[in-house]
């Protein structure tokens, strides 16, 4: 009986071994696939950007409306509706940032979670991937960090502090304490 047990939890203890190898090799697919897609999206958002620049201002019509809080321009690139790009230096990092925040789309590159630069209360969140967000524990106070829109203006932040916050303080994190926050 013991005998019998001993390989019932020997086989289980292989079987937890294979599935956590399985779920690792998973992991590092999706990390593969979203520095792909990040790094073939990147130039195609510079491009963006820099046609934006060169487009004449196209007239508009003024119509009253109740005030709303200023939104960050959003152009459709790829596919993909971006808002602009993040560059840290230091990490020697530039990603996409996408204009609305789901699953799929932190699977793809960071996203604009909440705020504007126009209401300096930009937050950011990316996912933990060694090519996206994951590297910015590294930071220090002082490091610089570069945000550009798209209409070409690039927003210089230096960050003040790292700091793990649980992922129940949304408020916290959005309440316009600073300029720029980074999730991940």
């Amino acid at each position: 009986m013991t005998r019998k047990l001993g390989i019932v939890l020997m086989l289980l203890g292989l079987l937890l071994l294979a599935g956590s190898v399985g779920l690792l090799f998973f992991n590092q697919q999706e990390a593969d696939r979203a520095e792909a897609v990040s790094l073939e999206l990147l130039p195609a958002v510079s491009e963006a950007i820099a046609q934006q620049q060169v487009q004449e201002p196209q007239p508009t019509l003024a119509l009253p409306t109740a005030p709303t809080a200023p939104q960050m321009k959003a152009v459709e690139v790829d596919g993909h509706l971006c808002v602009g790009y993040v560059s840290i230096p230091l990490l020697k990092l530039e990603l996409p940032v996408l204009a609305e925040c789901t699953d799929a789309n932190l699977k793809i590159s960071p996203c604009l979670f909440t705020g504007t630069t126009m209401e300096d209360d930009l937050t950011i969140a990316g996912h933990n991937y060694r090519r996206h967000f994951g590297p910015i524990r590294r930071l220090k106070p002082g490091n610089d960090i570069i945000f550009v829109d798209m209409d070409g203006n690039a927003i210089h932040y230096q960050v003040a502090a790292v700091d793990a916050v649980p992922p129940t303080a949304v408020e916290e994190v959005t309440s316009g304490q600073f300029d720029l926050c980074l999730l991940y």
